[in-house]
């Protein structure tokens, strides 16, 4: 999975007629062509193109409906959107809702497996379940070529699946095609199968307001306590394999397919593909597999720690 050469003018994001929240400015990403001379411009205004002709830029926007104006040699596009106004300082805030985060969940609060298998049990008798993203109508972020994030997860994941099975691992998934199981179903198939560790794959976005460049990191997420000391041990990995990409660490965070309360799971955001080097690289399979390797010595560590 590679990003496209483009023979006309792609603009993935913002879509035709999207409504984006209030904002000053917002990304603006697609593709162009690449084998022609032309220079790209946007609202007369050169931009630069990637290799792989995908392109980043960054606009300034003003509540109601803004317009795109794209242009290379004889191909043209023209984009609308629009843009909510700025929150009323003075409205007054909606009431807060307590959130209960294992409501929806169907497992016991107080459910207890064993914490992580013991230091020195060999991989056959440790059980993975790994996680892709997304999947069926649900295709995550975009990238500028238009590739889809749901593709980008299940690609890491089978690569997973291969990388932990050669090492011995009992590995099960929640998907191999693009199917969308049911985002809570994933963790109770954890809880029903009784996993030692459960690893989601996902690859991150930026909000229309922020610029991906500047955003770009890798980290790896847990929603409780036994979640995280997993999350430490396969970031501390993923973080060498993808500088000098930033690494902000393991973090805790409310996520459905972590808040398991009795399987160690953790969520890793491999990189930013609503960016081109971001889009190029997590299409490289040669990086695929360094990831999963790093994700497997993440895995070996918290084992025998």
């Amino acid at each position: 999975m590679t990003a496209a050469l483009f023979a006309a003018l792609l603009v993935t994001f913002p879509a035709e007629n999207q409504k984006l929240p209030a904002t000053v400015r917002t990304y603006v990403i697609g593709a162009a062509e690449t084998n022609r001379r032309e220079r790209l411009y946007l609202n007369d205004v050169e931009i630069d193109v990637y290799r792989t002709g995908a392109f980043l830029t960054m606009v300034k926007v003003s509540p109601g409906e803004n317009t795109l104006t794209f242009s290379q040699g004889t191909n043209t596009l023209v984009r609308r959107f629009t843009v909510a106004p700025p929150p009323d300082p003075a409205a007054p805030l909606p009431p807060s809702k307590p959130h209960d985060p294992y409501a929806d969940l169907g497992i016991p609060t107080n459910a207890v497996f064993a914490a992580k298998p013991p230091p020195g049990t060999p991989p056959k008798n440790v059980h993975v379940m790994v996680d892709a993203g997304h999947g069926g109508t649900d295709s995550g972020a975009l990238t500028p070529c238009g590739l889809k994030e749901k593709d980008f997860n299940l690609a890491q994941a089978l690569s997973l699946e291969k990388t932990l099975t050669k090492a011995g691992f009992k590995v099960t998934m929640t998907r191999t095609d693009d199917s969308f199981p049911a985002l809570y179903d994933r963790p109770r198939r954890a809880y029903r199968e009784k996993v030692d560790l459960f690893i989601s794959i996902h690859h991150n976005a930026t909000g229309c307001g922020s610029n991906p460049r500047e955003a770009r990191h890798t980290v790896t997420y847990a929603s409780n306590d036994k979640g995280l000391a997993l999350a430490r041990a396969v970031q501390k990995h993923v973080a060498q394999v993808m500088a000098p990409v930033r690494d902000i660490g393991a973090q805790i965070k409310s996520l459905a397919v972590c808040r398991n309360p009795a399987i160690p799971s953790c969520l890793v955001e491999v990189d930013f593909i609503n960016l081109p080097e971001g889009e190029e690289e997590s299409g490289d399979p040669v990086r695929r597999e360094k990831v999963s390797k790093a994700i497997l010595m993440g895995i070996l560590d918290w084992i025998a720690e």
